[in-house]
């Protein structure tokens, strides 16, 4: 029951007048539940109060408390001194230490000073005693001033071998961080080595296998006659400036091994040398002829490339490898593969025509678009097929980047409105299409204008749509709210799924076989339009879903509705029988959109 302030102040008052909290949350009803508990265990706490046990119970209880307290706080005691007479040692060792070091300190800067303060000194006092002695004549002065330096120098002497001892170190360690610098600084390179001479030099480990491996492709490429000709390179760490990469490495190492070497024009085609030449001149000059129709210099997002890698390396190479210019470039210019074709015998299919050679049956509909493998005459034996067309060696393919401007469709949003009728709808918000830029690559092969691959790379959004919102109205003429229907039907027999006639041109509707009585549900919400008899359709019901929907019902033994109720989905609205023009029990389906009747397989099509 809803609570009110009425129903508040009346509880309010039976508590003070019986002391009692009211049924219902809040602290009064854990304070009656305390009371409750409190007195059933008074009979227990008196019953025990007579026991002699108890009273040993209470003083083992109250031994156990006070022994662990006072336990507790001597520890507490206990350690705290530890720790405070850790600290005052700490404290005295730490002066300690500062005292030794700040008197060592003290006594290393007097050491240090003392022979430049007593150098002073001495120069005051030479000054002094030659201007005292030059009454006695300047050579007589100039004397007693070499005498009196000479015993400064033999007295103080030991003073400048104590600083010696403090600097001494401190250069040491100076000259030990400028090595260590100078020594980082160096460019430690690998001294590749053939039969004990150095070839060159490389940067890494990683060079010098490349190159290595370069020179076993130009050995394996110009044959096996050499027998027992072998490379083996070797490195060692090394100090130098001058690096090769992998290409100059492997001719460096060709030319120490061998004199049958000349400078030429290797072809690699996917890091796979095929061909030497000493026409590399010619060759590029043809590849540039095939690439050059397709390229656009206006169009920065255009490129154009082979499908394979071909590069043009000049290096050394064996001499007896090298082929005419014009067998590479007719090897350019010819097929990697001619096609293949195959003709339809007796009993082929076209899965097992595709299987044999490995492909599917959509591939091979795609080599032969003017056949029709789903008709008849699609598949006629002694036709020919197209397994795979003809593959150009070396083939051009474009690459383009493009951007284009694509609309962003908007969302449709329905909201129930009870000030509205129902059955009509109000446009509240018109929708509106939002724009989208898209920027895409697409490669096309050869001549081809039809792209082969396309792929999205980006998608920005210029502008949002605009959600579409549509006023649905729920109020009925009687002041009654209804719910629109949602336009997903449910089958309104659950249960029972087997349909003797669906909806023919001589049959209007699903027959949904059920025994008697069994309850018939709305297949979605809303108003009911016709209740009653019906000669052909016996007890039927009519709903309006208010979205141009509409469903009937007939044959039912008794209905549970009547004209102008708002029904929900899954609402019974009547019970399974066989009046009217019926030969037996079911309820009889019919689903209209817009006024057109139309076959409720349409929504259930696994019935």
């Amino acid at each position: 029951m809803e609570k009110t302030p009425e129903t508040e102040e009346k509880n309010n008052q039976q508590e003070q007048q019986t002391g009692s909290p009211s049924p219902g949350k809040g602290p009064g009803r854990w304070e009656a539940i305390k009371q409750k508990i409190l007195q059933k265990a008074v009979p227990w706490i008196e019953r025990a109060k007579r026991h002699p046990e108890t009273a040993v119970l209470g003083q083992f209880l109250y031994n156990v408390g006070f022994w662990g307290e006072y336990t507790a706080r001597r520890l507490v005691r206990f350690v705290w001194n530890c720790i405070r007479q850790l600290g005052e040692r700490v404290t005295w060792i730490w002066n300690q230490v500062a005292d030794h070091v700040k008197s060592a300190l003290k006594t290393g800067a007097q050491d240090l000073t003392a022979p430049f303060t007593r150098m002073a000194n001495g120069a005051k006092n030479i000054r002094a005693r030659v201007q005292e002695e030059k009454q006695a004549g300047t050579a007589h002065a100039a004397k007693e001033g070499l005498r009196y330096f000479a015993s400064g120098v033999h007295k103080y002497f030991p003073l400048l071998g104590r600083a010696v001892a403090y600097v001494l170190p401190v250069a040491a360690l100076a000259v030990f961080g400028y090595t260590v610098h100078t020594v980082l600084e160096y460019n430690y390179v690998l001294a590749v080595e053939v039969n004990g001479s150095v070839v060159g030099y490389v940067q890494t480990e990683q060079v010098f296998d490349s190159a290595k491996d370069e020179v076993a492709q130009r050995i394996n490429y110009a044959g096996t006659d050499r027998e027992g000709w072998t490379v083996e390179p070797s490195y060692q760490i090394a100090v130098g400036e001058d690096v090769m990469d992998e290409n100059q490495m492997a001719a460096a190492i060709l030319e120490s091994s061998s004199d049958e070497i000349q400078n030429a024009t290797g072809v690699y085609v996917n890091d796979e040398l095929i061909a030497v030449t000493t026409e590399g001149d010619v060759l590029q000059q043809d590849l540039d002829s095939m690439i050059a129709p397709y390229e656009d210099p206006d169009n920065p997002n255009l490129t154009v490339e082979f499908t394979k890698d071909i590069r043009l390396e000049n290096s050394l190479y064996f001499t007896d490898t090298i082929v005419p210019v014009s067998e590479i470039i007719d090897k350019f210019h010819g097929e990697e593969q001619g096609a293949v074709y195959y003709t339809i015998q007796s009993g082929d299919t076209p899965w097992t025509v595709a299987g044999s050679f490995g492909i599917s049956v959509d591939e091979l509909q795609a080599q032969n678009p003017n056949l029709d493998f789903n008709s008849s005459s699609g598949f006629p034996v002694g036709g020919q097929l197209t397994i795979s067309q003809a593959m150009p060696y070396l083939q051009v393919k474009r690459t383009l980047v493009s951007t284009y401007q694509e609309t962003i469709p908007y969302s449709t949003e329905e909201q129930e409105d009870e000030n509205l009728a129902f059955g009509t709808t109000k446009i509240v918000q018109e929708g509106a299409e939002g724009l989208a830029e898209v920027t895409q690559q697409q490669v096309f092969y050869g001549d081809s204008s039809t792209p082969s691959e396309t792929t999205i790379i980006d998608r920005v959004v210029v502008q949002e749509p605009v959600t579409k919102i549509i006023a649905k109205g729920k109020k009925l003429a009687n002041g009654d709210l209804a719910s629109t229907g949602s336009g997903t039907l449910m089958w309104p027999v659950p249960g029972y799924s087997y349909v003797s006639r669906w909806m023919s041109s001589y049959h209007k509707g699903a027959d949904i076989c059920a025994p008697y009585g069994t309850p018939i549900y709305a297949a979605d919400s809303g108003v009911v339009t016709t209740a009653g008899y019906h000669y052909s359709y016996g007890n039927y019901v009519i709903i309006n879903h208010g979205n141009g929907y509409q469903t009937l019902y007939a044959h039912a033994s008794r209905l549970n509705v009547h004209v102008g109720q708002a029904v929900s989905q899954g609402d019974v609205i009547a019970y399974v029988g066989s009046t009217g023009n019926s030969t037996g029990n079911h309820c009889h389906f019919e689903v209209y959109v817009n006024g057109v009747r139309r076959s409720a397989r349409e929504w259930f099509p696994y019935k």
